[in-house]
């Protein structure tokens, strides 16, 4: 990582997954909590969500988004299971990618026992 490189992070405003999500992030991408700006909405990154965050952050010099959603009852989510999650999420990831081409894009699905976090550099 660059010195001066920025971020964004999407994730779901669950208390269980939120620090420890940032922290994964952190430690993925070596930005420190005052590099990257972060969204949190029921849903995460797999729900639908205005895209006004993402766009001000990349117009602001960010080059590394993180994508968050979670398992394990998600109440954004309600009725969807861990496997349909990732599934969205998966999918988003995609779309963003396309979106934001030159950037690095970060995967990260969180459930009670892990989260689980990877750079995503081939489509999915």
């Amino acid at each position: 990582m660059t010195q001066n490189q920025l971020g964004y992070l999407r994730s779901c405003m669950d208390k269980r997954f939120v620090e420890p999500t940032r922290r994964a992030f952190q430690e993925a991408t070596g930005l420190k909590p005052t590099d990257y700006w972060h969204e949190a909405q029921p849903g995460g990154a797999s729900n639908e969500m205005d895209p006004l965050g993402e766009n001000f952050a990349a117009s602001n010099g960010a080059t590394v988004f993180g994508w968050q959603a979670h398992g394990d009852n998600c109440g954004g989510q309600p009725e969807v299971d861990n496997k349909e999650i990732k599934i969205k999420l998966d999918a988003v990831i995609k779309e963003k990618m396309n979106k934001f081409p030159n950037a690095r894009h970060f995967s990260i699905f969180a459930t009670e026992q892990k989260i689980d976090i990877k750079e995503i550099n081939t489509k999915i």
